[in-house]
C-alpha cells in the first residue's frame, strides 16, 4: 500500500482536523498542537442512559385496523394523523438523549502543556498500516498509538515535549491527580474510570492511558483501567507500539488496490489534496486504506461502530451518535465480507442478537404479534420501540435489514454455524411478518400497513398534504422477499422447518412486484404518488438495488427504471449528505456505470469531505466513509448475481491499476491488474472443487476451485 499516510503541515484548528485512532474499545483523537496538545479520548461504553422497557405503547395494536382501513380507504392525511397519535413510542425516547434513551459521549480531554514548543519543521502524520500518529518539530517529537492486546492508548515523548504537563477535564467527573497519575471516576449514570499515567526514563516520557465503564459487568471500572495499566506499563512503549503496528499492518494486508497515480503525492498534505480530488486518482486509493482503518478502530470491542464509530467529542452527541438502523449501520459494515474483514462483523451481529431478544416485547406489546421487530435506531441497551414521529420511526423492516449481514456472511463462508446460531433471530423476524402482514383489498397482496419509506413523504392526491404513511412501500417489500428466501434457504441447509417454509413460500407469492412508474422510475410507494422532497437523501425503493441484488442485469427494465430513478434523485438536489452520495456511488457500481460512480466518489471527497477524511453528513457522521470505502470495491469486484465480476465499473481515470485480496461470494479471494482498462493477470483462488463464474474482459468462463485467467 503507498497510500497509507495521512499528513499536514499545520496543528488541528478543530476536531474535524484532529486525527483518530482507536482499537475497536477506545479512541483518541490527535490535534497535534505546539504549546499544548489535546487529546480527546473516547471508550465504546461511555453511554448516559439505561436499561427501560416503557416505550413501547399497547395503544398502538388496539388502533391498527383504524389505521389499515384509513390507507386502503384512500384517506391519507387522515391516517397519518391517526399515526400521529398511535404509531409512535410512549415519552421522547431517542429526542431526549438526557433520558433513557441516552447519548454517546466523551471519555474527556487530556491536555499536555509543552516546553520549549516551536513550530520549525512541523508535521503531523496519521500511518494507516501502523496504527501510529506522529508529531514532529524542532523542539521535540511525540508519537501516539492505541494497542488492542494491552486495551491501552500511549502516548511516546522526546526532547523538550518529555517534560510535558497534564491536565484531564471532563464535566462531573472526580479527578484525582498526583505528579504521575490521573485518576477519574463518575457515572454516566453506568460507572466509569479514567486512568492515566506517566513514566519518565532515560530521555524520554510515556503516557498510559486507559478507560472502562460498568456496562454489562460486575467488575469494577476503575480496577479494570489499574490492571490494563500495569500489564501495559510492563511491557513498554515498544511493545504497545509493536502490537498496533501488528495489528492494522495484517488486517489491512489482507487486500489492497492500485490505482494509478499511487504515491505520486504523498509530498503533498492531506487537506490540500482533498481541494482536487479529481486531478488525484491516487486519494481515491488514500479513502478506501483510511476507510478499512476506520472500521479498524471502530469494531472490536463490546459494541458496533456507532454513527462516529467511536470518536465523539460531545455530551449530547447529533442523532445520540446511536446505531441508526434504517440504513446507517448496515453502511458501515457494507465492506467488511468484499475486503476480508469479518470478525469486525461481531459487535454488529451481537447488536443483532441483543436487539432480537428486546424485540419480541416491541412486537407483542405494541402490535399483539409473535416473533420480533425492531425500527429505525437503537442503543446499547437494546431499544426496539417505534419512534417519536411515524415519518421516522415506523420503519418495522429495520431489524430484518440488519440480518442481511447474517446472509452475507452465509454467501461468502458458507458456514452453517452462522445459520445454527441465527435460525430462532431469522425465524423470528419472519413469525412477526407473516402476522403482521394484511392484505390490500385494492390489489390483493400481501403488504405492511401501516408503514413508510424511511423518512421520506409523498403527496396526498386528495388535499396536497405531505403524508408518510401508507401500505407496503418499495423497500418494506423488498426486505421480505429477502428475508423469506433467506429463511426458507436457511431452513433448508439446516434440513428443518419444512412446514414453516410453505407458509413463507406463500406470503412470497402474495408480495406485490417493483413497479415502474410515470418517470421512468421505480416506484417508492404503492401508487405513483408525487414526491414532497424529489431529492430525498434517503432512495429506499432502489434497496433491491444494492445493498440487495433484486434489480440486476437479468431484470433489464428495473435496472434501466433504477438508473433513472438515481437520475432524477441527483437532478433534484439529492446526494447532499455524505452516506447518500456514498450510496449512489454503489448504485452506478452496481448498474456497471464508471463515469458515474467515479464522479460521485470525486463529489463524496469534494464537499462532503473534512480536512482529517472523515465524512461529513453534516456533522460528522462515519457511514460515508464506510460506504465511500464499499463503493471503491464494488467498481473494482462485483458477486451478488452469481457471477464474480472482475472491473464491472472501472472509471476511465482509473486506466491502469490493480487490486489484490478482495472477497467473491462462495468464498473465492480474487486479485487482479489491468493496463488501459484491460485486465491482464486475474487470479482466483477457492474451496477445492468448487464451481464458479466469472466475467472478464467481457468474457464469461465457467470454471472449478482455484483459475488463473490471466
Amino acid at each position: 500500500m503507498k497510500e497509507n499516510v495521512l499528513w499536514y503541515d499545520a496543528p488541528a484548528k478543530s476536531w474535524d482536523e484532529a486525527l483518530p485512532l482507536g482499537n475497536g474499545r477506545l479512541g483518541m483523537m490527535v490535534f497535534g498542537g505546539v504549546k499544548e496538545e489535546r487529546l480527546q479520548l473516547n471508550e465504546e461504553t461511555f453511554w448516559s442512559g439505561w436499561e427501560y422497557d416503557g416505550f413501547d405503547d399497547p395503544a398502538t395494536k388496539e388502533h391498527l385496523d383504524e389505521m389499515r382501513r384509513l390507507i386502503f380507504a384512500g384517506q391519507y392525511t387522515e391516517a397519518q394523523q391517526l399515526c400521529d397519535r398511535y404509531l409512535v413510542c410512549r415519552g421522547k425516547a431517542h429526542n431526549d438523549p438526557g433520558g433513557a434513551f441516552g447519548s454517546y459521549q466523551t471519555a474527556g480531554d487530556l491536555y499536555l502543556t509543552l516546553p520549549r514548543a516551536g513550530k520549525k519543521g512541523y508535521r503531523r502524520e496519521l500511518r494507516l498500516d501502523e496504527g501510529l500518529a506522529r508529531v514532529s518539530c524542532a523542539d521535540g517529537g511525540r508519537e501516539y498509538c492505541v494497542s488492542p492486546a494491552y486495551n491501552t492508548a500511549a502516548v511516546r515523548l522526546t526532547g523538550g515535549a518529555a517534560q510535558a504537563k497534564l491536565r484531564y477535564e471532563r464535566k462531573n467527573a472526580s479527578v484525582r491527580q498526583t505528579e504521575d497519575e490521573i485518576a477519574v471516576t463518575g457515572e454516566l449514570p453506568t460507572k466509569y474510570a479514567v486512568l492515566i499515567r506517566r513514566a519518565a526514563r532515560e530521555g524520554e516520557t510515556v503516557i498510559y492511558i486507559t478507560a472502562a465503564t460498568a456496562y454489562r459487568t460486575d467488575a469494577d471500572p476503575e480496577q479494570v483501567c489499574r490492571d490494563a495499566l500495569d500489564k501495559a506499563m510492563a511491557a513498554g512503549w515498544d511493545a504497545l507500539r509493536r502490537d498496533a503496528a501488528d495489528y492494522f499492518g495484517g488486517m489491512l494486508g489482507r487486500a489492497g488496490i492500485s490505482l494509478p497515480g499511487s504515491g505520486e503525492k504523498a509530498d503533498v498534505p492531506t487537506d490540500r489534496r482533498l481541494e482536487h480530488p479529481e486531478n488525484d486518482p491516487g486519494l481515491a486509493e488514500l479513502y478506501f486504506n483510511f476507510g478499512r482503518y476506520l472500521l479498524l478502530g471502530s469494531s472490536r470491542g463490546k459494541l458496533p461502530a456507532n454513527l462516529q464509530g467511536i470518536w465523539c467529542k460531545d455530551y449530547e452527541a447529533p442523532w445520540s451518535a446511536d446505531y441508526h438502523i434504517n440504513i446507517n449501520i448496515q453502511m458501515n459494515y457494507w465492506f467488511a465480507e468484499v475486503c476480508d474483514l469479518p470478525e469486525l462483523l461481531e459487535p454488529f451481529f451481537g447488536l443483532i442478537r441483543m436487539i432480537a431478544a428486546h424485540g419480541e416485547r416491541t412486537a407483542r406489546v405494541a402490535y399483539g404479534c409473535p416473533g420480533w421487530v425492531a425500527h429505525f435506531t437503537t442503543n446499547p441497551w437494546g431499544y426496539t420501540s417505534l419512534g417519536c414521529s411515524p415519518v421516522y420511526g415506523a420503519f418495522t423492516t429495520a431489524g430484518a435489514w440488519c440480518l442481511r449481514h447474517v446472509k452475507e456472511r452465509w454467501l461468502y463462508g458458507g458456514d452453517r454455524d452462522i445459520l445454527r446460531e441465527f435460525y430462532p433471530i431469522i425465524k423470528g423476524a419472519s413469525e412477526f411478518f407473516l402476522a403482521f402482514l394484511v392484505r390490500d383489498p385494492r390489489t390483493g397482496h400481501l403488504v405492511t400497513a401501516p408503514s413508510g419509506s424511511p423518512e421520506n413523504s409523498y403527496i396526498s392526491p386528495t388535499d396536497g398534504r405531505p403524508v408518510n404513511v401508507c401500505a407496503g412501500p418499495a423497500m418494506d417489500i423488498s426486505i421480505l422477499r429477502e428475508l423469506f428466501s433467506f429463511n426458507i434457504e436457511a431452513a433448508e441447509a439446516l434440513g428443518t422447518d419444512d412446514a414453516f417454509t410453505e407458509k413463507l413460500q406463500t406470503a412470497l407469492s402474495q408480495l406485490p412486484p417493483l413497479r415502474i412508474g410515470k418517470y421512468g422510475q421505480i416506484m417508492e410507494w404503492p401508487e405513483d404518488f408525487e414526491e414532497a422532497e424529489p431529492g430525498h437523501r434517503h432512495m429506499s425503493h432502489l434497496y433491491g438495488l444494492h445493498p440487495g441484488a433484486e434489480i440486476t442485469r437479468e431484470t433489464p427494465e428495473l435496472f434501466e427504471a433504477a438508473k433513472k430513478t438515481i437520475e432524477r434523485r441527483l437532478a433534484h438536489g439529492g446526494g447532499h449528505t455524505g452516506w447518500s452520495r456514498a450510496w449512489i456511488v454503489n448504485f452506478f457500481a452496481r448498474l456497471g456505470d464508471g463515469n458515474a460512480a467515479h464522479d460521485n466518489l470525486i463529489a463524496l471527497l469534494k464537499n462532503s469531505t473534512q480536512k482529517n477524511m472523515f465524512d461529513t453528513h453534516p456533522p460528522f457522521q462515519i457511514d460515508g466513509n464506510f460506504g465511500g470505502t464499499a463503493g471503491i470495491a464494488e467498481m473494482l469486484l462485483q458477486s451478488h448475481d452469481g457471477t464474480i465480476r472482475v472491473l464491472p465499473a472501472l472509471p476511465p481515470a482509473w486506466k491502469d491499476g490493480a487490486f489484490e485480496g478482495l472477497m467473491a461470494r462462495g468464498g473465492f479471494r480474487v486479485s487482479a491488474a489491468w493496463k488501459d482498462g484491460k485486465v491482464v493477470r486475474c487470479a482466483v483462488e477457492g474451496p477445492s472443487g468448487k464451481p464458479f463464474r466469472l466475467s472478464v474482459n467481457g468474457e464469461t468462463i465457467e470454471a472449478v476451485g482455484r483459475h488463473i485467467t490471466y
